[in-house]
């Protein structure tokens, strides 16, 4: 799962550590493999969109175990660089096989260890920025990591195109697509060499990763549409503990009967506990949607692969553009009715995914779902900050990072089940079954999410200094 920051940094030297960069080359391989992987296992090794569902949804539950491990691994020996240099190199073996792969059994393989590798990374690299500079610039140097990380994301889709659309007429399309995976695994190995030489083990390290306030507004989950394979549960500020974890709601609820003290129901007791539910079946919309998205465009409206490239450079050049502006909004103005307005709006879009898949393709259903695919860019951007935002007013004060870590967990599960769900109704139902289900439970969710905005609102009149 990962965690950006929008927004400018703030009380920061302009100047970045020079190891920010080596990440650089592994940040393009990995957003080559988001976007070549579902294409890969369809096209490379005759996989079907439910084989694409399940690769998704196993790799979201071994990342969430895999963070897990190497977080609490690598606060245990207070060390971050062979971490990183770990998951450079799994993520480039397993890169590079997968490339090679001609069965789904090795594809799925590859893609497992892939995930349990990677998330190495992610601790490690979290854990570096927190323990290497003073808490009051945190929210500055992370925002320039992850802004530097989505730009990335979009510089790989532009090297996609012209790769694809290059090789198109010297090779065929699932060579041309092997290549790519290929040179995605290879060109990680350079940030192997890049952290050998510039990332330095910091003098101190922060037992505790506290939330900080300046992180409100700046704080994004984005993990579904660009990095749901490997990252469901990135967890920046600690390592989920389940003592703590239940602190968080206990601290939230009044004194109780012991029959309501049991974890299900004392969750559903608190309007934190009902937000990240109500998030765990949107994000399940969510998935539901975008998992099979790619196989849907290429089995039913004969889109090209550079073709998907491209609507996926659209989408994410938009949506990084937008943190911005609605990370500074969301400082000064509460995010609770701009995540309600973007995701209607996402009802109504996925609206006209049902629709494409219910008529007959036409020349324009590319036009159509390129501009969809756009305005899905926009509503992600307001989703992904507001979310977080809304988690941390939620939580008992002081327990703001661990609430978030919860919803984020929350959502790797809605990973898993949102995957396994699409690949079993598309395949058994249809594309236009599994998308209307997905337009149905993201229209319920939308207003159990009103509800909740309307009790939080009632609250807050009626409890002013809570």
């Amino acid at each position: 799962m990962h965690f950006g920051f929008s927004g400018k940094p703030q009380g920061v030297n302009p100047s970045l550590p020079l190891w920010f960069f080596a990440f650089i080359p592994f940040k393009l391989g990995e957003s080559l493999l988001i976007v070549t992987l579902p294409l890969l296992i369809v096209q490379g090794v005759d996989g079907t969109v439910g084989d694409v569902a399940r690769i998704h949804a196993l790799t979201a539950l071994v990342g969430v175990v895999g963070f897990i491990f190497w977080g609490n691994l690598s606060d245990r020996l207070r060390v971050r660089r062979p971490f990183l240099i770990l998951g450079f190199l799994g993520f480039g073996f397993c890169t590079s096989l997968l490339s090679f792969a001609e069965t789904l059994p090795q594809a799925i393989l590859y893609s497992t260890l892939n995930g349990f590798f990677m998330t190495s990374i992610t601790p490690a690299s979290s854990a570096l920025v927190v323990d290497s500079f003073p808490e009051q610039e945190w929210s500055g140097y992370f925002g320039r990591f992850y802004q530097m990380s989505g730009w990335s994301f979009v510089a790989s889709l532009v090297l996609g195109i012209v790769w694809l659309t290059g090789r198109s007429s010297l090779v065929d399309p699932e060579t041309a697509l092997r290549r790519l995976v290929l040179f995605a695994g290879t060109i990680t190995f350079l940030s192997v060499l890049l952290c050998w030489g510039w990332v330095k083990e910091p003098h101190h390290h922060q037992p505790r990763r506290r939330f900080s306030p300046q992180l409100l507004g700046r704080l994004t989950v984005a993990v579904i549409e660009k990095r749901a394979t490997f990252y469901p549960a990135r967890l920046l500020y600690f390592v989920w503990h389940p003592d703590l974890l239940k602190a968080t709601f206990r601290e939230a609820l009044p004194e109780r009967p012991r029959w309501k003290t049991l974890p299900g129901v004392a969750l559903l007791e608190t309007r934190l506990g009902r937000y990240c539910l109500c998030s765990l079946f949107l994000f399940i919309s969510f998935n539901l949607i975008f998992v099979p998205l790619p196989i849907f465009l290429t089995e039913r409206l004969q889109v090209t692969n550079a073709q998907i490239f491209a609507i996926a450079l659209s989408k994410a050049s938009l949506e990084t553009w937008f943190y911005v502006p609605i990370g500074r909004y969301i400082q000064q103005h509460s995010g609770w009715r701009l995540q309600i307005q973007a995701t209607a709006a996402r009802c109504g879009l996925f609206g006209i995914f049902t629709l494409l898949a219910l008529t007959p393709p036409h020349p324009s259903n590319l036009l159509i779902v390129g501009l969809v695919q756009l305005f899905n860019g926009v509503t992600w951007a307001a989703i992904s900050v507001s979310g977080t935002t809304a988690i941390a007013r939620l939580a008992p004060k002081s327990q703001e990072g661990l609430a978030i870590g919860f919803y984020n967990a929350s959502i790797g599960v809605a990973t898993a089940v949102g995957s396994l769900g699409s690949g079993f109704f598309a395949l058994r139902f249809g594309y236009s079954a599994c998308f209307g289900l997905a337009t149905c439970i993201a229209a319920l969710s939308t207003l159990w999410l009103y509800q909740l905005q309307r009790e939080s609102f009632s609250t807050s009149l009626t409890h002013p200094n809570d």
